[in-house]
């Protein structure tokens, strides 16, 4: 058995705070991996530190966005796949990673889900539709409503999502390697 990572985060960039003043919800990022130390996240935002357009697909762990702050609060969640399924996931992060200068992100898409109208543009996504495709091509979940619609808030409520911790992103690893935890059966 293999195992997905979602993770939701609350950052303190001008982006995130308003968009948690907009939604009420405790986190306003997601991002997705199959590792599980967090290393390799892969999610829909901005590609620089120091500002947030361009935005597009990334992995989060080489753009370092988390290391600028003290503390990152999280919710990692795991998920439970088939080889098939993990072979799924493998090939459309492949097919994203390739051809990562194809896709941008949907700010338009992310304006029109404040307002609960799904904005479908070709190539283009926000953190948590990206994150709800992935689940949703390799069969690791589904959800019932269109995925432009999903917010971060939504992975929380998942039945076979499971928390697996809470708290601050950087002592994650730290605690899980203190304890011993190995998460994927490999």
């Amino acid at each position: 058995m293999k195992k997905l990572f979602v993770i939701l985060t609350q950052t303190g960039t001008v982006p995130a705070r308003i968009i948690k003043l907009v939604t009420k919800a405790p986190y306003n990022h997601t991002s997705i991996t199959s590792e599980e130390e967090l290393f390799d996240l892969y999610s829909f935002c901005r590609k620089y530190k120091l500002s947030p357009l361009p935005a597009g697909f990334v992995n989060e762990t080489e753009l370092g966005m988390f290391d600028v702050f003290s503390n990152v609060p999280c919710e990692v969640y795991s998920f439970d796949l088939t080889e098939e399924q993990f072979g799924k996931y493998k090939t459309a992060i492949s097919r994203f990673k390739r051809d990562s200068q194809l896709y941008s992100y949907n700010v338009l898409g992310l304006f029109a889900l404040a307002f609960g109208i799904p904005i479908h543009r070709k190539n283009h996504f926000i953190c948590s539709q990206f994150v709800a495709y992935i689940l949703t091509e390799c069969g690791a979940a589904k959800f019932t409503k269109d995925l432009c619609l999903v917010k971060p808030d939504d992975f929380r409520y998942l039945r076979n999502a499971k928390l697996i911790y809470k708290g601050d992103m950087k002592r994650f690893s730290r605690l899980k390697d203190r304890l011993g935890l190995n998460l994927n059966d490999n």
